[in-house]
């Protein structure tokens, strides 16, 4: 009844955080092979594993969600809803598993194909897959086979092979080593990163990836201490499903993050020449801008030297038009003034007034 309870309380968030992880996982992975195809680098093993780690986490995600959705319908443990419930959960835990191995091998495949081997790191990370690929295998026979999760059990007609084996301190036990795995798969690197002599920039980058592959560990911590009620008649395993979108979401994104640097470089890149062409642009414009100012000024002046020089063709145009009437002036007063010397333009002007008057 618990777990009852729980889809009725818990829907929306397995709802909701299942569809959320699925479409990072799916844009994580995507990223991934984008940033190859600018890197001109062909898929390898560790790219292979991932994407088929994608595909069953998508597949346990529908049944996922399709079990929250059949078991909201059911009222008791023996209603058929109920069953059918339980049968999404039989498929999608035996997923789980293949899921955490996939990812495990694929990040240590990526780790020897990228960093320059010694001989400590080539030996730990081959026997740290081989425990991987051991874990998954126990896992897989268990899981399958154990009293009360037996096939027979959820399909009529399927194997009755059933395991003598206590299935929650199983669970347990393989919560742990998988956690260990992972804390393992997490430092390793470590120190060969650090011996690269990073600038700053790429070591706050490289923290960050080390940063969100903790958070995994923390989401398998938080689901075991969740799921693992010892002597508990019943558990509620939808807090559980919750995790499991979570704790496998994040996982695949982790993995993804070490290979985006092609991608990250074409981004930079992309804006570099597009500021460089902004500020090109805009130097072009300011250039431009200066030489109208100049025109202007260019011109401006000519304009005022073109009036300056009309002002005084006027200037001296009035000056010919005196000294023309000045000269008809002379004439008809030469006999009054007897006067020889040069007339200037204003002596010319007064004698005109001069004989206006007259």
């Amino acid at each position: 009844m618990e777990t009852i309870r729980g889809l009725a309380t818990n829907g929306p968030a397995i709802i909701g955080t299942g569809c959320a992880f699925t479409v990072l996982a799916v844009l994580a992975v995507g990223l991934r092979i984008v940033s190859k195809r600018i890197a001109h680098s062909p898929f390898a093993i560790d790219d292979w594993l991932l994407v088929i780690a994608l595909l069953f986490y998508f597949t346990t995600e529908v049944l996922v969600i399709r079990s929250d959705v059949v078991g909201r319908q059911a009222s008791s443990p023996e209603d058929e809803k109920y069953q059918i419930y339980l049968q999404y959960v039989y498929i999608y835990s035996v997923f789980y598993f293949v899921i955490v191995a996939l990812v495990q091998i694929s990040i240590l495949a990526f780790y020897r194909r990228i960093f320059f081997l010694s001989r400590f790191f080539r030996w730990t990370s081959a026997i740290l897959i081989a425990v991987c690929i051991a874990w998954w295998i126990v896992a897989m026979i268990i899981e399958i086979g154990y009293p009360g999760h037996r096939i027979g059990y959820y399909f009529p007609g399927g194997p009755q092979t059933t395991l003598d084996v206590n299935y929650l301190d199983f669970w347990l036990a393989m919560g742990i080593l998988e956690v260990f795995l992972q804390v393992t798969i997490l430092i390793l690197p470590i120190r060969e990163v650090y011996r690269l002599q990073l600038s700053l920039k790429k070591q706050m980058l490289c923290s960050l990836i080390f940063a969100l592959g903790s958070f995994v560990i923390i989401t398998g911590i938080v689901r075991l201490i969740l799921v693992y009620q010892p002597g508990a008649a019943d558990v509620d395993l939808t807090q559980g499903n919750i995790w499991i979108n979570v704790h496998l979401g994040v996982a695949i994104i982790c993995a993804c993050l070490p290979t985006y640097r092609p991608l990250i470089s074409r981004t930079s890149w992309i804006k570099l020449h597009s500021r460089h062409t902004n500020e090109s642009s805009k130097t072009s414009d300011q250039k431009h801008g200066l030489h109208s100012a100049r025109q202007s000024a260019h011109y401006g002046d000519t304009n005022e030297l073109m009036a300056a020089v009309y002002t005084g063709h006027q200037v001296d145009m009035q000056g010919n038009f005196a000294e023309a009437r000045h000269s008809e002036s002379t004439n008809e007063t030469k006999t009054e003034s007897h006067d020889e010397s040069p007339v200037r333009t204003g002596e010319a002007i007064r004698v005109k007034h001069t004989v206006d008057v007259v």
